[in-house]
């Protein structure tokens, strides 16, 4: 009887030191969760990536919160993500120029899109190509073009290896012109300096200079769209003005390291997509001429891949190279 008992709870105790592991996995999440965004405050993803957190602090009844780790283009925040325990509480706010671009462009840059496990799908973007509103600025692409032919200028990004910086390259290519890139470490300070009028020109999301635009101190000379934006209806898409090739946008979304349990996967996908088509969200977003990706995560990742060599030989094309 006594070794029948003995059995019996040596039998249990496997059971029993699981439960623990289920109860945590059901009752995700117990503490605040990180989110990382690698661009600076007042950049498009910060901007975006605060929305994005605020609502779902709410859905999670846990605090989410956004960590700026900025740097390298984006480098120090995707490899510290990376590092991380993948247990849904360190997660990352990301794009096409640092998943895909910034690891054809710098050699320095060991990780891969396929190293992170994507979340969610959030957005895709446009971009803008901008200048000061100050006397004796260009008023229109056409005047860009021709300022850039006739002296030495210089344009602004959020870093270098950025679609902030690749879009312009993309357009001093396509226009046959030159200048000199001056990276910053975020949308901030670029445009800050653009509004001042240390630098020419810059590209940049609508989410990042929108309000500036509206403000009348940036000058939106053209947009990346397929169709003129909402908000903006007098600025002409690239193709209009003759540019097809310069019709490009971002898409973004949520990532973790690889690892992280399925149902904490799950979970976070279903309340993420609960938050960026909730209603005050797809209205901030409609402000910042952001589009919902309404698509399923492995429908995202699928075209994050296919779109990754179309970009990479486009960097091959320009002959960007990061150190």
């Amino acid at each position: 009887m006594q070794r029948r008992h003995l059995i019996k709870a040596g039998l249990a105790l496997p059971l029993a030191a699981s439960l623990p592991a289920l109860g945590q996995a059901d009752s995700y999440p117990t503490k605040p969760i990180r989110l990382v965004v690698t661009q600076g405050t007042g950049s498009g993803s910060d901007i975006t990536g605060r929305l994005i957190a605020k609502k779902l602090t709410e859905l999670l009844k846990q605090s989410v919160v956004v960590e700026n780790r900025v740097g390298a283009s984006g480098l120090i925040g995707h490899d510290y993500v990376l590092r991380a325990a993948p247990d849904g509480y360190t997660l990352l706010f990301s794009s096409t120029a640092p998943l895909v671009l910034l690891p054809a462009v710098n050699s320095n840059v060991k990780y891969r899109l396929t190293d992170f496990a994507p979340v969610a799908p959030v957005f895709s973007s446009p971009y803008m190509v901008l200048t000061s509103t100050q006397p004796g600025t260009p008023n229109s692409l056409a005047e860009l073009v021709a300022m850039l032919k006739a002296k030495p200028s210089s344009f602004a990004s959020s870093g270098a290896g950025v679609l902030t910086h690749l879009v312009s390259e993309m357009l001093l290519q396509a226009t046959g012109t030159q200048a000199t890139h001056v990276p910053y470490k975020g949308s901030g300070q670029a445009l800050s300096d653009l509004v001042g009028g240390v630098v020419l020109f810059a590209t940049d999301s609508p989410t990042a200079a929108g309000a500036l635009v509206r403000g009348g101190r940036l000058r939106a000379l053209a947009v990346t769209s397929p169709r003129r934006l909402a908000s903006l209806p007098d600025v002409p898409t690239m193709a209009e003005l003759g540019y097809p090739a310069l019709t490009v946008s971002t898409m973004g979304g949520i990532y973790g390291p690889q690892g992280m349990p399925k149902e904490v996967l799950e979970t976070l996908g279903r309340q993420i997509a609960l938050a960026v088509t909730s209603p005050e969200v797809k209205a901030q977003f409609a402000t910042s001429e952001i589009e919902v990706l309404t698509m399923g995560v492995d429908a995202y990742q699928a075209q994050m891949l296919k779109d990754a060599p179309v970009w990479e030989q486009m960097v091959r094309k320009l002959g960007v190279v990061v150190q």
